[in-house]
């Protein structure tokens, strides 16, 4: 089995973004591979929520997070909680992860921060890169750290085998 990387927007998306990852999961898992993410809003959310949906058991589903689900999730809420994300976001996200963690504990793999940082977001991308071994990006207003994960996939010699580019206002 693959593992195939779903990169992208956290913080802005819409209709056409979300139906175009979740239209690429169904086509990964039907081909008999595995989604990856990073544990986020947006692009991994949909990415997330698609597999459970399709693969109950969770095993085809990696989630690499930058520290203990419990760490992560207080993070997300004391800091993300700026328009457009909210706290029905998080709160959203919290309950995906701890469903999945629940179905299949080993699906989400926690790294060793306590106090996340930036840094530690750009350690998790770059863990990401090297469990992947296929990228599906999903770029909206040319997202910077989208761009990170694509550029440290490329330098790996990690396909991108989908870049979808979008504008959002």
């Amino acid at each position: 089995m693959k593992w195939v990387l779903f990169t992208g927007t956290w913080k802005l998306a819409n209709k056409k973004v979300e139906s175009d990852v979740r239209q690429a999961v169904r086509e990964v898992l039907e081909r008999g591979d595995g989604v990856l993410t990073g544990g986020t809003t947006g692009v991994d959310y949909y990415a997330m929520d698609e597999t459970i949906k399709l693969n109950p058991s969770a095993t085809h589903l990696r989630i690499i997070i930058p520290a203990s689900l419990e760490s992560y999730i207080d993070d997300c809420d004391r800091n993300w909680c700026l328009a457009p994300i909210t706290k029905s976001d998080v709160k959203s996200l919290s309950d995906l992860l701890y469903k999945i963690k629940e179905v299949n504990p080993t699906s989400i793999l926690e790294m060793p921060h306590t106090i996340i940082t930036q840094e530690h977001y750009n350690l998790r991308n770059e863990q990401e890169v090297m469990y992947a071994n296929e990228v599906m990006a999903f770029q909206v207003n040319d997202s910077t750290g989208t761009q990170h994960t694509i550029d440290k996939a490329t330098e790996a010699g990690i396909p991108v085998a989908l870049h979808k580019k979008y504008s959002i206002q």
